[in-house]
């Protein structure tokens, strides 16, 4: 027997009679995101190490898990994989200006891949219907990707902190819309 899957309605129910703490969660986003907007340098630093935070707890994580694996090849090769999450949490923690200029690298490169692939399907959809919105979407992609690489390794002091801070923004609307959405239902 599976086990009952939630319907929409019992979700609708629940964010409806929790519709003020959604509101505030999506309100306290908004300014935490704000604030950042302000301090894009300062975000940029926290989740770099952040990032190596993370690095190195799931090292230690996957040691601990190797020495509790049974059989000595793959209990080794656990551990060394845990051992290069540790070593790489530690050095970006160390180093986090390095790992910044090395990850807003690889967003811009990683922006600019969804670009061309943004037009390519712009261009596909072309034949058979209007696809505008997937080539601005591509062009803008491009132009942001360009000005990143064009101000690298200067840009990684403040990419990864705007970013952060664009999606405490959004994400923080988007928790106030839902919830004032809810509000209407209780």
């Amino acid at each position: 027997m599976q086990p009952r899957q939630p319907r929409i309605r019992d979700l609708l129910e629940t964010l409806a009679r929790r519709w003020r703490g959604l509101l505030a969660v999506g309100i306290v986003l908004v300014l935490l995101g704000t604030l950042g907007l302000g301090a894009v340098g300062l975000f940029t630093l926290v989740g770099v190490i952040w990032f190596g935070a993370l690095l190195l707890t799931a090292g230690v994580i996957q040691m601990l898990h190797a020495f509790r694996t049974p059989g000595l090849p793959r209990s080794l090769t656990m551990l060394l994989i845990g051992l290069l999450y540790v070593a790489l949490g530690v050095y970006v923690m160390a180093q986090p200006g390095i790992a910044s200029a090395a990850l807003t690298l690889v967003v811009a490169l990683g922006i600019g891949a969804i670009a061309l692939l943004r037009l390519w399907l712009a261009f596909e959809l072309s034949r058979v219907s209007r696809a505008l919105w997937p080539a601005v979407s591509g062009l803008v992609g491009l132009v942001l990707a360009l000005l990143i690489f064009l101000r690298w390794p200067e840009s990684s002091d403040w990419v990864i902190g705007l970013f952060l801070a664009i999606e405490l923004i959004m994400n923080g609307w988007m928790l106030i819309m839902v919830a004032l959405a809810a509000r209407q239902r209780q």
